[in-house]
């Protein structure tokens, strides 16, 4: 019976799930180790804590596991950060998702749950669960749609006010990057493609070249948008609300901090926690300003500065 699944074995059976994630490039081997992490220290937790059952963990035990001390970098046990609540929140929440997909539970003990907000009245990047969250949503197996494809442009840097205008002929999957064209606030630029964001593009490219009507200039063709025309706000806006309906359907609908441009700001945060330089996540952006880089990547660096934290941000044992 569910009610019996032992937790241990429910995070084995969540953990090979999102292996297959991995296999679909959906998920990098280096985000499932550091989540898989996670649910190890969580399964060993809620054991301590008299909850050795899937059925056993309740909103207690996952809102002390999620406000848990952790370790600073120089082992002194410490309150966690915000970032790394937050992190512990959207994993448990994708653990119990993937929990329900795989008929091992149907509840979700994160789900009353609340935080305080990362920015206040800002725009925050997404993390690494939602990011992953996101492209299990694009689903483009039976047909490759403007709205993976938006998605896919996004979570390589691109902004809205770009994607719209992103053709076919502007993917180079020998080098797996693409040429986003710039705008009034952005200078154009080559982004990398990971795995994932290339296949999808590689799809949607190949389904418009083969559904065009023959009267249909190639050039004309654009993957995250409809071949109809429009202004470049009218193409913005239409490429906005793509972008919307994947956040709504990872569950991000209600949260105000979350916009289209926080999937662009997921794409720079991971430039930047991966080199720790804010201008080379300005240049992935094609932004000209590193103050208007931070803050749209959420790096307050006269904080950090201060208080002397690494550039991620995530200086505790999530």
């Amino acid at each position: 019976m569910a009610d019996e699944v032992p937790l241990a074995a429910a995070v084995t059976a969540v953990l090979a799930a999102w292996q297959e994630l991995v296999a679909r490039g959906e998920m990098s081997p280096q985000t499932l180790s550091r989540f898989g992490q996670l649910l190890r220290r969580f399964e060993a937790f809620a054991a301590v804590r008299g909850a050795p059952l899937l059925a056993d963990v309740d909103a207690a035990v996952a809102a002390q596991f999620i406000d848990a001390h952790g370790h600073t970098r120089h082992r002194h046990v410490a309150p966690a950060s915000l970032s790394t609540r937050h992190l512990r929140r959207s994993v448990l929440r994708m653990c119990f998702a993937t929990a329900r997909r795989l008929a091992l539970t149907d509840t979700d003990p994160t789900r009353d749950i609340d935080l305080p907000a990362r920015l206040c009245g800002a725009t925050r990047p997404l993390d690494e669960a939602e990011a992953v969250e996101l492209r299990r949503a694009a689903d483009f197996t039976d047909r490759p749609t403007r709205h993976s494809a938006a998605a896919a442009l996004a979570l390589a840097g691109g902004f809205s006010g770009e994607i719209g205008h992103i053709a076919p002929r502007d993917i180079d999957l020998a080098c797996a990057r693409v040429w986003m064209h710039g705008s009034a606030k952005t200078q154009p630029r080559w982004c990398p493609l990971d795995a994932w964001s290339a296949q999808v593009l590689a799809a949607r490219a190949h389904h418009l070249h083969a559904t065009a009507p023959p009267e249909q200039a190639p050039h004309r063709l654009r993957l995250a948008v409809s071949v109809r025309g429009g202004t470049d706000e009218q193409v913005q806006a239409r490429v906005c609300v793509a972008l919307r309906d994947m956040l709504k359907r990872i569950g991000l609908g209600a949260d105000r901090s979350v916009r289209p441009a926080s999937i662009t700001a997921y794409a720079g945060r991971a430039v930047f926690t991966a080199t720790g330089r804010i201008e080379v996540a300005a240049r992935h952006l094609g932004m000209a300003s590193l103050d208007s880089t931070a803050a749209l990547i959420g790096y307050q660096w006269r904080a950090e500065a201060t208080h002397h934290t690494p550039p991620n941000g995530v200086d505790f044992d999530a």
